[in-house]
C-alpha cells in the first residue's frame, strides 16, 4: 500500500470533507536549522560558563513584570491597534479597485487588516484580497466570526546554543501580544468578531524530539499564565493540538490517524533509512535531496531538529539533582556545542581528541565518535517520524475537518494560507520557542529582539533573572511562570546593557516597531 501521497478518507457518518491541501502544504513546515550550526562552528567557545553566568546575570522583582512592565507593554499594544485600524481603513478605500468595487465595506476593511506589513506578509500569489475579501464576507453573512489559526509555540527544546530553559520567556510574551493586536484589529472592524486560535503542537511533535512531556506542559501552562497576565483571553486562546484533535474528530478517524501515523513511519525508514549514514551526513542528506521530494523533506527536517531533539543519553551523563547542571551544566555545554559543530565531520575518519571533563571524568576519543554517532542517529529518528506525523494531518486534513470556516495563518507562508510574522521585523526569521527573548538598547529606547542564546552571550549581554520566591502554593499560583523561571534559574530576558536591566526601568523606554 502507498502511504506517501493518499487521499483523504472520511469516517463513518462524517460530513463532506473540506478541500484537499495543494502539494505545498503537505510538505512539512518547520524552519531551518543551518543558520544555528553555521553559528555554533564560529562562536563555539563563547556560552558563558555557570560561574560566568551568575556573576553576570542581574535580578528584578517578579512585581517588577506584573506591575511595570505588563502593563507597559498592554499600553503599547492598544496603542498599536489603533492606529492600524485606521491604518486598514485608509487602505481599503485606495485599493478598492483591487476588490472590484467603488466602496469598501466593511469585508474590505478586514481583508485589508491581512495585508497590513505589521504583523503579515500576505502575498497576493498565495492568497488574494479578493480571495480574503470573499472568505470575510461568507463568515460575517453568517454570523459568524472570523476565527484564525497558527500553528506555534509547540516547546522550548533543551538546546543549550538556544536558550537557557524550557519555559517560556520574554520572546514568548512578545509573540502572544502580535497575536492579541493582530485579533483585535480584526475585532474591532468585524461586527462578528475574532478569535485567534494558537495550536500549540508540543505534543504532536513530542512523537519526534521526545522533550520530557512534563516540560511541554509547562511551557503551555506558562503561555495560559502571561495570555491571563496580558488579559486577551477573550481574543486569544491556547489550544494543546493533541487534545483539540481529540475532542474534534470522529473515535474512527483518531483510529485511523494512529494508523497511517505508524504506516508513514515504517514507509519512511524501509524507503529513505538506507541513504542514512551517521557517519557521513553530508553526502547521505545530499543522496536524499537527490531521490525525491519526501527524501528532501527528511533532509531539511533533520538540519532543522538536529538542534532540538532531546539527547537522553547526552543529558543523563551528569548524575546529579540540579536541573541546571544536567542540562546546561559547563561540560554538557562543552559536548552539545562539540556534537553540533562537528556535524560536518565524517565520524569513521575525524580524529577526536580525550576531553578531561571535571563532573563526567575522562571522554576517551572513542567514547565521543559513539556518543555523536549514537546522537545523529537519535535526530534521523526524529526526523522520520516528524515527518510521518505532518504528512499523516496533512493528508486526513485534520485542521480543516475540525474548523474549516478558520482562515490557516503559517510563520512559512504557503500558497492557501497567510503568513504571520510572529517576530519582529529586525527578527522575522525566527520564532520564539528557538530562542531567547531580549532587550537592546537603540538611540530611541529600547527594543524587544529575538536570538538564539550563543548569540546573545557572544555579545556579552546580560541575563536577567527573577529574584528568589518562596516556593509555597500560595507563591506558586500567584507568580505562575514567573516563580517557575526563578526556580529554574532560567533568564526571563537578556539585556544588551547591565544598566539597562538593573535600574527597573525598561518598560518606560520600550518601543516596539513591528
Amino acid at each position: 500500500m502507498h502511504m506517501l501521497s493518499p487521499q483523504p478518507r472520511r469516517a463513518p457518518g462524517e460530513t463532506d470533507a473540506p478541500p484537499q491541501l495543494n502539494e505545498e502544504q503537505r510538505r512539512s513546515q518547520i524552519s531551518s536549522g543551518h543558520r544555528l550550526i553555521r553559528l555554533v562552528r564560529q562562536k563555539r567557545f563563547h556560552l558563558y560558563s555557570k560561574a560566568e553566568f551568575h556573576t553576570r546575570a542581574v535580578r528584578l522583582p517578579a512585581d517588577y513584570w506584573l506591575h511595570h512592565f505588563v502593563p507597559a507593554l498592554r499600553a503599547g499594544m492598544n496603542e498599536t491597534m489603533a492606529q492600524r485600524v485606521s491604518a486598514a481603513v485608509a487602505r481599503a478605500r485606495k485599493n478598492a479597485g483591487l476588490y472590484g468595487v467603488a466602496k469598501p465595506g466593511v469585508a474590505e476593511f478586514i481583508a485589508e487588516a491581512f495585508f497590513d506589513n505589521w504583523w503579515f506578509k500576505a502575498k497576493e500569489d498565495n492568497m488574494s484580497r479578493a480571495a480574503l475579501r470573499d472568505r470575510v464576507r461568507e463568515l460575517i453573512a453568517q454570523g459568524k466570526p472570523i476565527r484564525l489559526h497558527l500553528p506555534i509555540l509547540s516547546r522550548k527544546p533543551f538546546s543549550p546554543v538556544k536558550n537557557r530553559g524550557p519555559l517560556p520567556d520574554l520572546a514568548e510574551l512578545h509573540t502572544l501580544a502580535r497575536c492579541a493586536e493582530a485579533a483585535q484589529v480584526i475585532h474591532a472592524l468585524s461586527p462578528t468578531g475574532c478569535q485567534f486560535v494558537i495550536l500549540a503542537d508540543g505534543f504532536k511533535y513530542n512523537r519526534a524530539c521526545r522533550t520530557p512531556d512534563v516540560f511541554v506542559a509547562a511551557y503551555q501552562d506558562g503561555l495560559r499564565y502571561w495570555i491571563e497576565q496580558l488579559a486577551i483571553g477573550d481574543i486569544v486562546k491556547l489550544e494543546n493540538y493533541e487534545q483539540w484533535v481529540a475532542a474534534g474528530i470522529p473515535a474512527a478517524l483518531a483510529e485511523e490517524r494512529t494508523r497511517r501515523y505508524q504506516a508513514h513511519c515504517r514507509e519512511l525508514e524501509a524507503r529513505y533509512g538506507a541513504h542514512f549514514d551517521a557517519d557521513a551526513l553530508d553526502e547521505s542528506m545530499a543522496a536524499l535531496e537527490r531521490l525525491d521530494d519526501v527524501g528532501g523533506q527528511l533532509s531539511f527536517t533533520f538540519w532543522s531538529v538536529v538542534g532540538s531533539v532531546y539527547y537522553e543519553e547526552l543529558f543523563a551523563l551528569a548524575e546529579t539533582d540540579s536541573f541546571a547542571d544536567r542540562h546546561y551544566g559547563d561540560e554538557v555545554q562543552q559536548l552539545y556545542i562539540a556534537y553540533l559543530s562537528s556535524l560536518h565531520r565524517n565520524l569513521a575518519e575525524y580524529r577526536f581528541q580525550g576531553l578531561h571533563l571535571p563532573m563526567l571524568g575522562y571522554f576517551p576519543p572513542e567514547r565521543t565518535r559513539e556518543l555523536f554517532r549514537a546522537l545523529r542517529r537519535q535526530a534521523w529518528e526524529a526526523a522520520i517520524r516528524y515527518v510521518a506525523i505532518s504528512l499523516t494531518d496533512r493528508d486526513l486534513d485534520v485542521v480543516r475537518r475540525i474548523d474549516g470556516d478558520a482562515i490557516k495563518l503559517t510563520i512559512h507562508g504557503k500558497k492557501g494560507e497567510v503568513h504571520f510574522l510572529s517576530a519582529t521585523k529586525q527578527d522575522v526569521n525566527m520564532t520564539a520557542q528557538h530562542c531567547c527573548g531580549g532587550v537592546a538598547a537603540s538611540a530611541e529606547g529600547a527594543k524587544l529582539t529575538f536570538r538564539y542564546r550563543l548569540e546573545r552571550e557572544s555579545l556579552g549581554e546580560v541575563p536577567v533573572l527573577i529574584e528568589r520566591l518562596p516556593d509555597t502554593a500560595f507563591y506558586r499560583e500567584k507568580y505562575g511562570a514567573l516563580h517557575a523561571l526563578q526556580k529554574l534559574d532560567q533568564p526571563i530576558c537578556y539585556a544588551s546593557a547591565a544598566e539597562l536591566a538593573g535600574n527597573g526601568l525598561m518598560h518606560t523606554l520600550l518601543l516596539r516597531k513591528g
